[in-house]
């Protein structure tokens, strides 16, 4: 169905578009209020949920507020306790650092006191140990002439003033050290050498053989008791025996075998007993006519008392006294040439050796040690130091 739209310029037309309008919906005056209405609604309502919002959030950060203000106040509680704490273990400490001090300085004094009583106790102990060391070197050197003995004591106590490095005994420690340089300039004799060879002098003495045999002699087994004689075969036939002689003209005959047989018998013989005659007898020259005199027993008795005189030289040495040293040795020797076998290697042996005893000499001048004595007693009778003699 088609409709028949009026024309625009009619009043009546005009008139029929206001009233169409105003039938199809409201005015726009109204619609804009409804809006703003709206809005404000929307609005109060957002505002009133944020204002709601916000007064639960206020409390919640004013809770929060409360906690930690009672935390800080708690805190703030603690702090100043631990503070009054800290302000009483400071006074405590103080207290204690002023003890330490006086402590420390009360230990210093007593440590000095004690170093210079244990400083004055340790001098008079090493002063003693020097004196006793120095009393057995004395005593090496006077009663045993032991230089070697005596050197080596004093070297002990020298390493002991050493270790101790007390100069209060430096003077001591420079005697010492010339005392050591006078023992150690002194000739040295080897004392236990020259005894093993007097021993073996004295065991020659006891074994070499005299110029007649006797007892004390060790005897010399020869050869010539085992000396066999040639058998001398006879032939088996003799003249007029009435055997049959041997038929071969190139054979010798039997008084030729005979004859050879007889002769090396013979020499034989004879040679057995020119060996046992040079035994028996002996040709040799003699300068003191009282050794062929001599019986066994006087030569045992010759043979202790030149042992006895080898214990005397022995005595002699570890005395260093060389009189008595030569002496002995030339009434050895004297008696060697005189009453021993010369043609002996004992005796010849027991000779050389007494000459090379005889040359050597025994007699030395020790020094004494008295400069090391005096200066410990120097050392002893001085005040020591506030230090205690460092």
């Amino acid at each position: 169905m088609t409709e028949t739209q009026p024309s625009t310029n009619s009043p009546q037309s005009a008139a029929l578009l206001k009233v169409k309008k105003r039938a199809s919906g409201p005015s726009w005056p109204i619609s804009l209020a409804l809006m703003f209405l709206v809005i404000a609604l929307v609005a109060a309502g957002g505002v009133w949920f944020q204002q709601k919002r916000f007064e639960n959030v206020g409390r919640e950060v004013a809770t929060q507020m409360q906690a930690l203000a009672n935390q800080v106040n708690d805190a703030r509680k603690d702090a100043t306790q631990a503070l009054s704490l800290a302000h009483s273990q400071a006074n405590r400490i103080a207290q204690l650092e002023q003890l330490q001090l006086e402590s420390k300085s009360q230990y210093a004094a007593l440590e000095q006191l004690w170093a210079g009583a244990n400083k004055g106790i340790e001098d008079a102990m090493l002063a003693n140990d020097v004196d006793r060391l120095l009393t057995t070197a004395s005593q090496q050197l006077r009663l045993a002439g032991n230089v070697n003995n005596a050197i080596v004591t004093l070297e002990a106590a020298q390493s002991l003033l050493i270790r101790a490095d007390r100069a209060r005994f430096a003077a001591v420690q420079r005697a010492l050290s010339l005392d050591l340089d006078r023992l150690r300039a002194v000739p040295f004799i080897d004392v236990p050498q020259l005894t093993n060879r007097l021993e073996t002098l004295s065991a020659l003495v006891a074994r070499a053989p005299l110029i007649l045999p006797d007892a004390a002699a060790p005897k010399v087994v020869t050869g010539a008791s085992s000396t066999q004689q040639p058998a001398v075969s006879l032939p088996s036939a003799v003249p007029g025996s009435g055997e049959s002689q041997p038929s071969s003209l190139d054979a010798k005959a039997w008084w030729e075998i005979a004859i050879d047989h007889a002769s090396r018998w013979s020499k034989s013989f004879a040679g057995m007993v020119v060996r046992e005659f040079a035994e028996v007898v002996s040709i040799q020259r003699v300068s003191d006519a009282n050794a062929l005199l001599m019986s066994p027993e006087q030569g045992a008795l010759l043979r202790a008392n030149l042992r006895t005189r080898v214990l005397t030289a022995q005595m002699a040495l570890l005395m260093h006294q060389s009189p008595v040293w030569k002496t002995e040795l030339t009434q050895i020797e004297q008696s060697l040439s005189a009453r021993y076998d010369p043609k002996s290697s004992e005796t010849v042996a027991a000779l050389r050796l007494v000459k090379e005893l005889s040359a050597i000499q025994i007699a030395v001048t020790l020094p004494d040690i008295n400069a090391s004595f005096a200066a410990l007693e120097s050392v002893r009778t001085s005040e020591p130091s506030p230090a205690g003699g460092q």
